[in-house]
């Protein structure tokens, strides 16, 4: 269903005495966001504002999707007494697959153990090209039955008697993809990873979170995926302490767990019958003698936060993405050299090529190598590494995995974590890539921070190359 901004924010609470700003300017306008829908003014002027709440980040830690199911959400969810809501975007057969699984059985059995049902929902937007093209679903999404539930790599509904398990899917033809991925447990804590259910051995990131910014991503959760219908009310915990004794175990990696910074950054799904760089719009304005028009993108909070961050950045930005084709990201990173900003990007050589020509009409390494032919007549410095090079420091062929090695599973081969570091004080993760996809049609999801703390412990566990000058 279209995006309600108005139900969303009513939902958020917001209370603006109490909220400060996590930069110092006001949010203007950008000049490349496109005109603003009317059912999202009154969100836009809200969230795109950053304005936050303070949240406690309780974990962030790198490693292939397999590994961080293994070693952070895994255990959340089996240690999880009530609710369990898992969304992702790309769900295939994989290792992570069938360690979720065993994971449901072994939540079903505690729940059975103290005659209780915990819920269980599992969200996702796509299983293959074909089913996306041939399929795509209705607005309220595709709801499996419990007979289909094998077919999805689940426990047949009598292995998981204390569960009561709902699945559903969403994809809107024909670029309508749902590319947000989080977890939130009993409604507590809120785990936003970059990885999908997949057999892909990608660099991954997640951050782990309690405080105010579970509420907004539940009211988010609820207003896509159950069309604005409230969630049912949780049974009574088992004791005042339960949740916290029952999360105990949790990986606690920060070095400062203090409350920090927060906003939720949604950027909901922007229908599109073509790609961004085939629109009559941007086709009309390529012709000889025709003004060139800056590059758009809708103006939603995640896209006008990102534009805001990298349009102030005033001495660093540090990128890691799968992919650099956003005409906007481009731009900014441009004037951002013209401003003498030091630019670190990491990315990858040849991941999902294809897409990105659909999408793009161009490829990452095209992109970057017509940006990095403007740097030296810039104040600016530019840094660009190939995750999947091998002549890249740690690139691929430092990282190389033979074959039934036993550490297969967990050694990365492509990146595809998302982290914007700006100045290395304010960091955005979540979902949201530097390509035309998510910058022009895909639904996003990004978690914004402030925390001088923070970024040097994501930096502190990048195993490779320097993130930034200095380091």
């Amino acid at each position: 269903m279209p995006f309600n901004a108005r139900q969303y924010l009513q939902s958020l609470e917001m209370d603006t005495s109490s909220t400060r700003r996590l930069v110092d300017e006001p949010m203007d306008r950008d000049l490349e966001a496109g005109p603003t829908p009317a059912e999202s003014c009154a969100f836009f002027s809200e969230a795109s504002s950053n304005h936050y709440k303070p949240s406690q980040p309780l974990s962030l830690i790198t490693g292939t999707g397999f590994s961080l199911y293994k070693s952070l959400i895994i255990p959340a969810i089996t240690q999880a007494q009530q609710e369990v809501i898992l969304v992702t975007c790309f769900w295939a057969d994989s290792a992570t697959r069938s360690a979720l699984r065993s994971a449901l059985l072994a939540l079903s059995a505690k729940a059975s153990e103290t005659s209780t049902k915990i819920r269980v929902q599992i969200c996702f937007s796509s299983k293959s090209l074909a089913r996306n093209m041939l399929l795509p679903t209705p607005q309220r999404g595709q709801i499996y039955s419990p007979s289909k539930w094998a077919k999805l790599g689940l426990p047949d509904v009598r292995e998981i008697p204390g569960l009561q398990l709902n699945v559903t899917r969403k994809f809107f033809w024909p670029f309508g993809i749902i590319h947000s991925k989080y977890v939130i447990i009993d409604r507590e804590l809120a785990i936003f990873p970059s990885c999908n259910i997949s057999w892909e051995r990608w660099f991954e990131t997640a951050i782990s979170m309690r405080g105010p910014v579970v509420d907004h991503l539940l009211s988010f959760h609820t207003n896509f995926w159950l069309q604005g219908e409230p969630l049912p009310p949780l049974p009574q915990p088992q004791g005042p302490d339960a949740f916290h004794a029952e999360h105990e175990t949790v990986p606690k990696v920060m070095s400062s767990s203090n409350r920090i910074p927060t906003a939720l950054l949604p950027s909901p799904h922007t229908w599109s019958l073509l790609p961004p760089h085939l629109s009559p719009k941007r086709l009309f304005c390529s012709l000889p003698c025709v003004p060139s028009v800056p590059p758009s993108h809708p103006p939603t909070p995640l896209l006008t936060t990102t534009s805001h961050l990298l349009r102030t950045a005033s001495r660093s930005i540090i990128l890691l993405t799968p992919n650099v084709t956003a005409p906007t990201v481009l731009s900014l990173l441009h004037a951002a050299l013209a401003r003498g900003v030091a630019i670190t990007i990491c990315t990858n050589e040849n991941l999902m090529t294809a897409e990105q020509l659909v999408t793009a009409g161009s490829t990452t390494p095209r992109c970057l190598s017509s940006l990095s032919s403007s740097v030296q007549k810039l104040p600016g410095s530019l840094n660009v590494y190939y995750f999947d090079s091998p002549s890249s420091p740690g690139g691929l062929g430092a990282r190389e995995v033979k074959e039934g090695k036993k550490d297969q599973e967990t050694t990365a081969v492509k990146l595809h974590a998302k982290v914007t570091i700006v100045d290395d004080e304010r960091m955005l993760l979540g979902s949201g890539n530097m390509d035309a996809a998510s910058w022009g049609t895909s639904q996003e999801l990004g978690v914004l921070v402030q925390s001088k703390d923070l970024v040097r412990d994501f930096k502190n566990q990048w195993p490779f190359w320097p993130l930034g000058q200095g380091d």
